[in-house]
């Protein structure tokens, strides 16, 4: 009886450590997108609509850059999905800043015709966060905007149970390549470190 009471405090550490070690990432996590993010909501009137509630449970990650002489120019790229109506809920820069540009509640107009692999959910722009990194398909994302994406993922999957974290080119297959040149077995081992 002994050895099973000093069992039993061994695993309620063992497990206030991995509550504890998952709180931090998460406050860490937290800090990073809290002291790296500009918010452009009140700026931002095109690519997206209210609605009154929504069950979000995907991210999907996409690539963009603008066709201009500084491909990488976060105005310019805000000024073509102006042109095309388009919007995702947060831009990542080339150093790491994170522009948040549609609220998380509203529908952001960033996967267009999109079908979840495995399933028959279609228009995934209803239940998805959708996350631009600034890259073009001959440079990929910087050291930075890793770090800024991983910590903005972990960020959103303490508000909303993730299930999926897709690429651009997974949810429209054919119709879309990106993200391009994106190291998505380092990011998804990332996304699974505490």
């Amino acid at each position: 009886m002994r050895h099973l009471s000093v069992l039993i405090l061994l695993l309620a550490a063992a497990v206030g450590t991995a509550c504890s070690q998952n709180q931090a990432a998460a406050n860490e996590a937290e800090d990073i997108v809290a002291s790296r993010t500009k918010d452009l909501t009140k700026t931002i009137n095109y690519g997206h609509r209210p609605v009154a509630k929504r069950d979000i449970d995907v991210v999907v990650i996409h690539s963009t850059y603008y066709l201009g002489p500084d491909s990488f120019n976060i105005d310019g790229v805000l000024k073509q999905f102006k042109r095309y109506d388009v919007c995702s809920h947060y831009i990542v820069g080339r150093d790491g800043t994170i522009y948040k540009t549609v609220a998380e509640n509203n529908v952001a107009y960033h996967a267009g015709v999109s079908t979840l692999p495995g399933t028959n959910r279609k228009n995934c722009n209803s239940f998805s966060i959708g996350i631009e990194v600034i890259c073009s398909p001959s440079q990929g994302p910087t050291d930075e905007q890793y770090n800024s994406l991983v910590a903005l993922v972990k960020d959103i999957k303490t508000r909303y149970t993730i299930n999926y974290v897709v690429r651009h080119s997974d949810i429209a297959p054919g119709r879309k390549t990106d993200p391009w040149r994106f190291d998505w077995k380092g990011f998804n081992q990332r996304l699974k470190e505490e």
